[in-house]
């Protein structure tokens, strides 16, 4: 009897792979006992991002095998298969089903009527707008010192004209920001209970802001124009009879699904919170076709930001209830539907799942070998300290005017030695810019997004000279340096974080090309390449 060595046994493999393989999809590579066909590599090549696609069509092929040794290793070292990638895998899977379900199911359910939109408009504070003022101070000792003035029967507007240089918004230096509805209010920090409810010319609790802090009141309150809040009122009316229909929806898929609490799982985890590997299985809940087990119970509640202990069985059911229930009806509902089948639906589950797998592996085999030793970082430093540069910016005068005619008229006026106090007085003449300190501004390179051409312009401009026009927004911008700074190389106590995080992620991608350069040696003889049916 012939008995087969492994080598000819690998060969068989190959063969039977090779020439088994329907001709419009012929396999490309053999990776063990796994064929890769060319429908497999052409979907890998796909997703690669633009600046991988140039390369060679063989070193495509030989990503694609490598993928596929990773795969074998993790599958090997149980990772394949473990509660992470699984749990990972199925919230991802609820997220993407349930999604569909509620825009497939619920949302041509949801129609808002114009009466509901004219309820929301005065249920909600929208028919109302109110004269904002406020007085902006960098430092706690301020908000004090003017809590005090105030009590003692100071002026507000004295008091706003002594802090006017800390606000942009208040062009006229008394405080006064202009008239704000329910919508703007939120852009100011304000509580919507407080828009509502504070009473004309009292000073509200003081707002703590970024860089400091805001002290304000309302002067004057007047009837809205529906139609500057329509669109507000009507999102909000929509999103009121959304949550009432999805709250009906998960009472009704409760009851279809026969949706009930296991007492015995919920007693193992208010009894152990820590959760032994043996009680991640118990259920928490159970329902038609699936359960809740208190691992993934865990799991999606730390991944929605959950972090304290649980401390009784209310608890427990009130944040399923919030927080999960639903995503989890849905889904089984979907699974009803046979949506989970479908083919487009398997593929991206499948990709998924092999993602998930990887980022698993690169975590067990770089958990610990990655982090650099406090020398480590610091000679990398010390070696590359071009790369840590503190945030460049410039400090500029900026004058706006509705067309480029006009703003050029601007820069000659101010070449004719015009002040820009002077110009800001003409009409549809603006600035960004603090208008009591000749239009400052100071810009970053992190709002290019915003004005891209006027940052550009402003960072190559030389210092001193008034500039433009450059296009920002719908108007037309003049400019002048005043000075630039940033660019300096940072201290090691600031770059430290920085420099320990590229060390980091440099040892990351170092140990797994050295794991994939090990597996090419070790399984060489189990993997062919058909290039030539690329």
């Amino acid at each position: 009897m012939f008995t087969a060595t492994p080598h000819s046994l690998w060969c068989a493999i190959a063969l039977l792979a090779l020439f088994g393989c329907a001709p419009d999809d012929p396999v490309v590579a053999q990776v063990g006992d796994v064929a890769l066909t060319k429908a497999e590599y052409l979907r890998f090549v796909e997703r690669l991002p633009p600046g991988l696609q140039s390369e060679s069509a063989r070193d495509h092929l030989q990503s694609l095998v490598d993928q596929e040794l990773l795969m074998q290793e993790a599958r090997a070292r149980g990772i394949e298969q473990s509660d992470e990638v699984r749990y990972q895998l199925n919230a991802l899977v609820r997220k993407q089903l349930s999604q569909r379900y509620q825009a497939e199911v619920l949302a041509p359910q949801v129609e808002v009527t114009p009466e509901e939109v004219e309820r929301t408009f005065v249920d909600m504070g929208f028919d109302r707008e109110r004269l904002f003022a406020r007085i902006l101070v960098r430092q706690q000792q301020d908000v004090d010192r003017v809590l005090q003035a105030l009590h003692e029967g100071e002026p507000f507007v004295d008091l706003a004209q002594r802090f006017a240089a800390n606000d942009l918004f208040a062009p006229q230096g008394d405080g006064v920001v202009g008239w704000i509805g329910r919508t703007q209010a939120q852009r100011f920090a304000i509580p919507p209970q407080t828009f509502l409810s504070l009473p004309v010319g009292q000073i509200a609790e003081p707002l703590p802001l970024a860089g400091g802090w805001q002290i304000y009141r309302f002067i004057e309150d007047r009837a809205a124009d529906k139609a500057d809040y329509a669109k507000e009122a009507a999102s909000a009316a929509h999103r009121e009879k959304w949550q009432s229909r999805l709250q009906i929806e998960v009472e009704t898929l409760s009851r279809s699904l026969d949706l009930q609490l296991d007492h015995a799982g919920l007693q193992a985890l208010l009894a152990e919170p820590d959760l032994a590997d043996s009680l991640a299985a118990l259920p928490l809940y159970r329902f038609d076709g699936g359960a809740i087990s208190l691992g993934e119970y865990l799991h999606d509640l730390r991944s929605v930001g959950f972090r304290g202990a649980l401390q009784d069985s209310a608890q427990v059911v009130s944040l399923a209830r919030a927080a999960l229930l639903p995503a989890y009806l849905m889904t089984a509902a979907a699974q009803r539907r046979g949506w989970e089948q479908e083919a487009e639906f398997a593929e991206w589950r499948e990709r998924k799942r092999k993602a998930f797998v990887l980022q698993q592996l690169t975590k067990v085999e770089t958990a610990t070998k990655a982090i650099p030793s406090e020398e480590e970082i610091a000679a990398y430093y010390e070696a590359n300290k071009t790369r840590f540069r503190t945030a460049e910016s410039v400090h500029i005068n900026q004058l706006l005017a509705p067309t480029r005619e006009q703003a050029q008229q601007l820069r000659e006026a101010l070449a004719n030695g015009s002040t820009v106090a002077e110009l800001l007085a003409r009409p549809g003449v603006e600035t960004h810019g603090d208008p009591h300190d000749d239009g400052a501004l100071h810009l970053r390179k992190v709002v290019r997004a915003r004005y891209p051409q006027l940052v550009d312009a402003a960072f190559a401009a030389e210092v001193g000279e008034w500039d433009g026009p450059v296009e920002v927004l719908d108007q037309f911008a003049v400019f002048r340096v005043r000075h630039k700074e940033g660019g300096d190389i940072q201290p090691f106590a600031q770059a430290r974080t920085r420099a320990r995080g590229i060390l980091e992620a440099k040892r990351r991608n170092e140990l797994m090309d050295a794991l994939i350069q090990r597996l090419r040696a070790e399984r060489g003889s189990q993997v062919a390449l058909f290039a030539e049916h690329l």
